[in-house]
């Protein structure tokens, strides 16, 4: 009988220790993190430094890779520049810390470090760019306004000298009338006055000719330069695809013209033409919608061009 009850002492005593112990395992893991892990990105002398993490990734390797995907993203978030790489900027991994759970997955923290002056550096090329891209954009719209204007005005006086014919017309042919006949009934001799009339009538029309076509020439111009814009839109963005990643889409595109504050809408502006595309929460391409000045051609598209 004694022995039987010291069996169950011990046993009572094991499961009251195992019970205490286990919610202790992960603050014990919590407390033997560095201390970057509790942080997304800050400045430590001449370096800028992120933290990305991959939560309960299936191995090791793909937490590593996760976690510095996560990090890029955090970075470029942080710097507001895209395609952190293709600006020759360089991106190495400080340290990792990994954290296995209990459902056999593993949790991956990732250090990751870029020279804080050359990042600076980037962001001031890419905003001289984007000023002197906005500089040409409002002067090209313009030089359009301008062209636009002097169409209206010409237009204006075609219609007005038009309503000038009508009325030599109308007078031409009324002292017609009235000099083929006097008052006896026998023909006039007045050729001189109908013969200045009608070469004015001439004169104005091979004015009005020659302004018709000035005006041909200019509109011929315009819807030139504006199919080629519409055309070189389409030969990049036919190449797009659901699902592209902003790096992806930057490398079809180019970089946007402008942004939202969020980053999540792209704009891509011409002069009379403009795509924008939509990422979606994982920051890949949901949608695509082109406008042509301010009406919208089509319906948001899937992939490509409408």
């Amino acid at each position: 009988m004694h022995w039987h009850n010291g069996i169950l002492f011990c046993c009572g005593t094991l499961f009251t220790a195992l019970t205490l112990l286990i919610p202790s395992l992960p603050l014990a893991a919590r407390e033997s993190r560095p201390f970057w892990t509790e942080k997304t990105a800050f400045v430590e002398g001449d370096d800028l430094f992120v933290v990305g993490v991959a939560s309960k990734a299936s191995t090791a390797e793909a937490g590593r890779q996760q976690a510095f995907e996560h990090g890029k993203i955090e970075l470029m978030n942080y710097a507001q520049v895209t395609s952190l790489e293709a600006q020759g900027l360089v991106i190495e991994t400080q340290m990792t810390h990994e954290e296995s759970n209990s459902d056999g997955t593993i949790t991956v923290y990732r250090l990751l470090r870029v020279p804080a002056t050359k990042l600076v550096a980037i962001q001031g090329r890419l905003e001289t760019k984007s000023r002197a891209q906005e500089q040409a954009l409002e002067k090209a719209r313009s030089e359009l306004l301008t062209i636009q204007q002097s169409l209206s005005e010409k237009a204006q006086k075609l219609d007005q000298q038009q309503r000038q014919v009508e009325q030599l017309l109308q007078q031409l042919a009324t002292r017609v009338q009235g000099s083929a006949f006097d008052k006896t009934g026998t023909p006039s001799e007045r050729p001189t006055a109908a013969g200045t009339l009608a070469e004015k009538l001439r004169q104005t029309e091979a004015q009005l000719d020659a302004q018709e076509e000035e005006l041909e020439k200019i509109s011929k111009r315009a819807r030139a330069r504006i199919t080629q814009e519409q055309e070189a839109f389409r030969k990049r963005c036919k190449h797009l695809v659901l699902g592209m990643t902003k790096e992806e889409v930057t490398a079809v595109m180019g970089h946007p013209t402008r942004t939202d504050s969020d980053s999540i809408v792209w704009e891509y502006l011409g002069i009379t033409y403009s795509v924008r595309v939509l990422f979606g929460t994982r920051d890949t391409l949901v949608m695509i919608r082109h406008q042509t000045g301010t009406e919208t051609v089509g319906p948001p598209t899937r992939d490509g061009c409408p």
